[in-house]
């Protein structure tokens, strides 16, 4: 999977602000909270097609964001670079309810990431987060530029949310077990870990890879 590839187009599309704000702590996992997180505008995932990103298109002028893209099952509208994302909320691997909203206005960029349990290059980026195992640089999408990445989320300039939406069999849906098991096995404390049991982030962004 070309993970990093979609990890670059969303981290064009999240929602973040040049603002920085004293976080307030209140999850287990330490993650920030927005008092702001009600001013965004929230475009809303459930929107009736055509038109919405996530729905069936034949040409960019069926998409209100002009984006059409080919996808194996067909063509989609599809995030693009400035879109925000809607409200997201999901149980992350210490059993809290997390809204991806609070990771705006923290003066930082956010990353986000899907991936699946399965999936060898999630398990590979995730090894090499947590430990820096250089295994990764085996992938043949890997390119060395990308090491900084690692230092910037270690060192909390970026922040990294992996939404989980697979398990450990294909076209299986994640579930609340995968999450738990996939962060004892990688137990990154910088990095939540969301599980998208109902596909809903998947089916907004149409991930191919």
């Amino acid at each position: 999977m070309k993970v990093l590839k979609l990890v670059g187009l969303l981290l064009t599309t999240i929602i973040f602000s040049e603002e920085k704000q004293t976080p307030t702590f209140t999850y287990a996992g330490g993650w920030p909270v927005n008092p702001r997180i009600d001013d965004i505008e929230d475009p809303g995932f459930d929107l009736p097609c055509p038109g919405p990103t996530g729905c069936e298109c034949l040409s960019d002028s069926d998409c209100y964001n002009q984006n059409c893209r080919a996808h194996p099952k067909g063509n989609y509208c599809v995030p693009k670079v400035g879109e925000v994302i809607p409200r997201f909320e999901a149980i992350d691997q210490f059993g809290e309810s997390v809204d991806l909203y609070d990771f705006a206005h923290q003066g930082k960029m956010t990353l986000i990431e899907l991936s699946a349990a399965w999936c060898s290059p999630c398990n590979d980026i995730a090894s090499w987060l947590t430990s820096n195992d250089l295994k990764i640089r085996e992938n043949p999408w890997w390119k060395d530029r990308y090491l900084p990445v690692r230092d910037l989320i270690e060192n909390g300039e970026v922040q990294l949310v992996n939404i989980i939406f697979e398990g450990k069999e294909q076209k299986t849906t994640a579930t609340i077990d995968d999450i738990v098991e996939w962060y004892k096995k990688y137990p990154d404390p910088h990095v939540p870990i969301l599980v998208d049991e109902y596909r809903t982030m998947h089916s907004w962004v149409k991930p191919t890879g």
